[in-house]
């Protein structure tokens, strides 16, 4: 593998390290500080759209000073926000902080997807299974030491996760690749139907994913469980997509990216469903057997829909398509985090389980159009 793809690849997980940490902390943030479940989830929704903000900027940007200098402020202002966010005293303070920490977050992560596919051009969904698999151990790592810290020093120290982190890859930064020159034409990319249609997916798939979580999280928390028991099963599917992230990508590579995305696509709509069903009448063996049929739709649809997003994109705009994706990723989450808080709170006379239920079968059937969006596009 080259050294290049390593340093881009830790960047990504110091970056979804730091937010998956926050899903088991959320339930136990809204109680310590009395807000609502949707209140609470703002946290999250605050730095997915700094970040949505900042990423297509952010790349122009780094095509001028250089990719190396933007990422590493990114990383250092991503630990000095986490220790502001540390003493922050109200709700609103970490509003405002997780803010300004989504665009340091952009800075970071905006430029790997296409900056990985640049370094094998003709091996995307390898390179592109391998950023995979890193946001996916960055997801895993995530709720685990999320948990862990709620539960044995309390859930503002999850805030400070991203020094050490940001210390090691700030530590490792200083081979990255340069930015190769691009076009940076943001009509061109709107008048490509097929590359937008990808895109729209790419946001669906997103808001299914983290609004899932976050609704689970707070299902089993009502459940009894603890944060250290909410981060452990909130494990099951990054650790599938880590284990076979790589492995879809080389059969992406191999038997076409649009057949795995649609294969990916149809293990989520229906995984969610058993979710919702399995986690009603069992919840917690429902939601184990649910989470394993989610985590297999995430490994086949992630990196097979990157590369094939970025292959649609017009010849000379890798960079831009690239913040384009990442766009697209960060207003997906915020929708799903946005439609699972709020979706909790307003279903919640009818109970947990049944409010549980309905706000996954609202994610899935987004997740059912973004099936939908497949037959639109053509594989590159």
């Amino acid at each position: 593998m080259d050294p290049r793809l390593l340093t881009l690849l830790l960047g990504v997980l110091v970056s979804t390290v730091n937010e998956s940490a926050l899903a088991p902390a959320l339930p136990f943030l809204a109680r310590d500080l009395g807000i609502s479940a949707a209140e609470a989830q703002g946290v999250v929704t605050a730095g997915l759209l700094g970040a949505a903000l900042a990423y297509l900027p952010l790349t122009l940007l780094a095509g001028r000073v250089g990719a190396g200098q933007v990422y590493r402020t990114g990383l250092l202002l991503q630990g000095l926000l986490g220790l502001l966010l540390f003493l922050a005293p109200f709700p609103l303070a970490l509003y405002a902080l997780r803010f300004l920490q989504g665009l340091a977050t952009a800075g970071v992560v905006g430029l790997v997807p296409g900056l990985a596919a640049s370094l094998y051009p003709h091996r995307r969904g390898y390179a592109l299974g391998w950023v995979a698999s890193t946001v996916a151990a960055g997801t895993l790592l995530g709720p685990a030491l999320g948990g862990l810290l709620t539960g044995t020093v309390g859930w503002r120290w999850v805030f400070l996760l991203p020094l050490p982190f940001g210390l090691l890859a700030l530590a490792q930064s200083g081979g990255l690749p340069a930015l190769p020159p691009q076009g940076g034409n943001p009509k061109r990319l709107l008048e490509a139907r097929a590359f937008l249609l990808g895109l729209l997916a790419t946001t669906l798939y997103f808001a299914h994913t983290l609004g899932t979580t976050l609704a689970l999280a707070f299902f089993l928390s009502e459940e009894g469980l603890g944060p250290e028991a909410v981060g452990g099963l909130l494990l099951l599917s990054p650790l599938q997509l880590l284990l076979l992230g790589a492995w879809a990508g080389r059969m992406a590579d191999r038997v076409g990216y649009a057949q795995v995305v649609r294969r990916g696509a149809l293990l989520l709509v229906w995984g969610g469903a058993f979710l919702a069903l399995l986690a009603i009448l069992a919840p917690l063996s429902g939601a184990v057997l649910g989470l394993v049929l989610l985590g297999v739709g995430r490994a086949l649809f992630q990196a097979a829909n990157n590369a094939q997003v970025l292959g649609l994109a017009p010849k000379g705009e890798e960079a831009l398509a690239s913040g384009a994706l990442s766009v697209a990723r960060v207003l997906g989450q915020a929708l799903g985090s946005f439609l699972a808080g709020v979706g909790l709170q307003a279903l919640s006379p009818l109970g947990h389980r049944p409010a549980f239920g309905l706000v996954i079968l609202l994610l899935s059937e987004l997740m059912g159009v973004g099936l939908l969006l497949q037959r639109g596009e053509q594989n590159p």
